[in-house]
């Protein structure tokens, strides 16, 4: 397991250290708040399309091949970001990274290989601590080498750096990841006839309880599209910060707050209170975290704004593990890759949609709608996993 977390780490950091800075980039090339999340969602919408491909290629042909692959592609990706000099080769840059960012599908996947029910909330935390360490590390130097100025900063560093830092993921792949997927359930998947994206939906409309996560994911992606591609804009219209290095203080604390959640303490907690019970819990801790930021961030009190940031980081934390170990646990051992496939889809397609109308929203109807809007999702969240947790006890009395 420590392999693969080493992997993904070191993908995350190279990921993460764009965040931040991707927005100003659109800016600084003649675009707009609008431009800059259509841009963004570009990206969700390859890796929408993309993750159901790559989780049932998992299946057929095994773990590793596919994420080798993916982070491949990624470094190509960072490589042509990194050389844009405009819009459309930056559309084109991020249309070929989000394909490979449908690997995340494959990611899982592997995670649920080698775990079984009485650690998979441990090893999809795992997952998540990667995540949260690289939105620490990441965001961190990719605003320090951006610099401290909107008009003059630095794009072709950050860009580089995520490049070679997808190429090490690509090596330690080859290198040093054993496949988790025996023979034997690569061609039990091979000899499954294909089926179509549609088609695989509708198979999973007869498991209502898996539905009923698979929206909660389908929320929580839609809250965090609305907030986190606006977010560098919003902390710059709301003069939070002055140049892409004030970032680094608010992302750090969100990245070392995630990845102390997800890396220790969501596993115990999932032990003691069960994933059902602890999806309720953190929407309503991000549902208050969003009101505390739109109130502080109105008001410009930053030491306020980086607190609910942390609350934020801590409820992400907590929610996206538990729906992602409960989506596994509910997922047939030799159909992991494609259910986990279909739940990366259906997030990343309410991410799209998120992202591509956060700008718009933003510009038309003030700079907290996207903010309102996101905590208004969480809240019928916590109502999802309501339903969640009545069907799951239901459906353990009957087995």
């Amino acid at each position: 397991m420590l392999n693969i977390f080493i992997v993904i780490l070191a993908d995350m950091i190279g990921f993460g250290i764009m965040i931040p800075i991707f927005a100003y980039y659109v800016l600084q090339l003649g675009g707009t708040a609008q431009t800059a999340t259509l841009l963004m969602g570009l990206y969700s919408f390859a890796m929408f399309l993309s993750a159901p491909l790559l989780g049932r290629l998992s299946d057929r042909y095994g773990r590793k091949p596919i994420l080798m692959l993916s982070m491949f592609g990624a470094c190509l990706g960072y490589v042509l970001l990194a050389f844009a000099d405009s819009l459309w080769l930056v559309a084109i840059s991020r249309i070929l990274s989000g394909c490979m960012a449908g690997n995340i599908a494959a990611a899982q996947a592997y995670i649920a290989d080698i775990t079984d029910e009485s650690n998979r909330a441990k090893g999809m935390g795992m997952i998540g601590a990667a995540f949260g360490l690289g939105f620490v590390i990441g965001p961190a130097l990719g605003s320090i080498m951006a610099g401290d100025n909107f008009e003059a900063a630095n794009f072709l560093r950050p860009a580089l750096a995520s490049a070679t830092l997808s190429f090490i993921s690509f090596l330690g792949i080859a290198l040093f990841l054993k496949e988790s997927l025996s023979k034997e359930h690569q061609q039990q998947s091979r000899d499954t006839p294909a089926q179509s994206r549609w088609s695989g939906f509708k198979n999973l409309l007869t498991q209502r309880v898996l539905i009923l996560i698979i929206s909660c994911g389908a929320l929580f992606n839609l809250a965090a599209g609305l907030f986190e591609s606006i977010f560098p804009i919003w902390a710059k219209d709301l003069s939070l910060i002055s140049g892409p290095q004030g970032l680094a203080p608010m992302l750090l604390v969100s990245g070392f707050t995630l990845a102390a959640v997800q890396g220790g303490l969501v596993g115990k907690l999932a032990k003691k209170f069960g994933e059902q019970g602890l999806l309720k819990f953190s929407a309503w801790l991000y549902a208050s975290a969003m009101v505390l930021l739109i109130i502080s961030g109105a008001n410009q009190l930053y030491w306020v704004v980086l607190f609910a940031m942390s609350l934020q980081a801590a409820a992400t934390g907590l929610m996206l593990t538990c729906i992602q170990s409960l989506v596994s646990q509910k997922a047939p051992a030799h159909e992991k890759g494609r259910v986990m496939g279909v739940f990366s889809s259906v997030g990343t397609l309410s991410r799209t949609l998120a992202t591509f109308s956060t700008g718009s929203l933003y510009l038309l109807f003030g700079m907290q709608s996207p903010l309102i809007l996101a905590t208004c999702s969480v809240i019928c969240l916590f109502f999802l996993a309501q339903a969640v947790q009545i069907q799951w006890s239901r459906q353990s009395i009957t087995e």
